[in-house]
């Protein structure tokens, strides 16, 4: 179990708990010098390299382009970046995580707050004055400065009016007023962590700026909503009708009554009482690749070949793109495992088992007893077809 009174450096020496207690969702937090012994794994010039990839999600934003905030999306090429102008340009690229296993490994840190809800590592670099505008996200970040000098501004959400610059693809704010209080230089190794619509301008102090953003996956509740009547129209009981009894208070035949209202939300209430449903959904939705078409499943032949594999003692991984959670309801015997958006029940002796997969990301099977467990062979036999363990293979000369 995670301990979260355990001081972390990644939190300047601050305890999991003291974050959730005092600044998780309610206000900034600065830390500085959180960041240590940490290797850039990634010059400007490779970052731009991997911009020019076709499987590579990347952006630039120019302030002053030929247009104001111009926005390119990559994959770029040499002359894309041979033609923008010596100052204030941002290039960002996502989810580098899923490319480069220092990045992942730097993700990991962060593992005092739930790893489901982690989304991925972006990757900012920008020039002197380089800027991706004023404006909010609707989710939880820390802001990791690795390179250069970076100046921060934030707002709190009452501060600002949701009101953004017309004839821009980027939602960039109108009005973004300085709050002295909220106004930062951080340097490499600090780290600012900003609460869900806490409005924020950074801007590059050098040339050598550059940013990691790790982000948290936050589904609004219209999407939960949807989701879930997705699943309950997947089995669906025609006896289940509306069918409110007549109380005699109706004053006219053609009045809808309060009590009728009652009854809807009594029995929609009903039909949302299922946590394990609510679970399932959760549990598929946060476990979603967020590039699935570099994930499909292993066929039975692959399949076969990885895991025989893997009992000879082939090193496997836990690759930066997989997601891997799971839920175990009260009182019962089985927890359902996700793993890239599919789930798997299974008895919920394995826990632990799927714990050891969570926090480690290299794994020999050759020892492991498939005896001990029914559900073990099944459980990594899924965890492989899903790629939420995959083989890791020598390079070729």
């Amino acid at each position: 179990m995670t301990d979260l009174n355990i001081p972390l450096a990644i939190l300047g020496g601050m305890t999991a708990q003291t974050f959730l207690d005092e600044y998780w969702q309610k206000k900034p937090l600065v830390i500085r010098a959180g960041l240590t012994d940490f290797e850039v794994p990634l010059e400007a010039d490779e970052l731009a390299g991997m911009a020019m990839e076709e499987e590579v999600e990347s952006r630039i934003v120019i302030e002053n382009g030929q247009t104001p905030w111009q926005m390119q999306q990559g994959p770029f090429d040499e002359n894309t970046f041979a033609s923008l102008p010596e100052k204030e340009w941002t290039l960002l690229v996502q989810a580098v995580d899923h490319w480069v296993p220092e990045v992942q490994a730097l993700k990991e840190q962060f593992q005092f707050l739930p790893s489901w809800r982690l989304d991925d590592v972006m990757i900012s670099y920008a020039t002197e004055g380089g800027s991706v505008g004023p404006h909010y996200d609707q989710y939880d970040v820390f802001l990791i400065q690795v390179a250069g000098k970076r100046r921060w501004q934030a707002l709190a959400p009452h501060e600002y009016q949701d009101s953004a610059i017309a004839n821009v693809a980027l939602h960039i704010l109108d009005n973004f007023n300085i709050n002295p209080e909220m106004d930062w230089e951080l340097e490499a190794g600090d780290i600012l962590y900003l609460p869900p619509n806490f409005a924020h301008n950074g801007r590059s102090m050098d040339d050598e700026c550059m940013t990691y953003s790790i982000g948290f996956r936050a589904p609004s509740l219209q999407d939960a909503l949807t989701g879930l009547r997705d699943k309950l129209c997947e089995s669906i009981n025609v006896k289940d009708r509306f069918a409110a009894p007549e109380t005699g208070k109706r004053e006219h035949n053609a009045q809808i009554h309060s009590d009728d209202i009652t009854y809807l939300q009594t029995e929609l209430a009903r039909l949302m009482n299922q946590p394990n449903l609510l679970a399932n959904w959760l549990g598929e939705t946060m476990s979603e690749s967020k590039y699935p078409e570099y994930l499909a499943p292993l066929n039975s032949k692959e399949l076969d070949e990885a895991f025989q594999n893997a009992m000879q003692g082939q090193t496997f991984i836990r690759p930066g793109d997989a997601r891997i959670c799971y839920y175990h309801a009260t009182n019962q015997n089985i927890i359902s495992v996700f793993c890239n958006g599919k789930s798997l029940e299974i008895n919920a002796e394995l826990a632990h088992f799927i714990q050891a997969i969570t926090d480690q990301v290299e794994f020999d099977f050759s020892g492991l007893d498939l005896s001990q467990n029914s559900d073990l062979e099944p459980l990594v036999r899924f965890l492989i077809r899903q790629q939420g363990l995959i083989e890791l293979v020598a390079p070729e000369a």
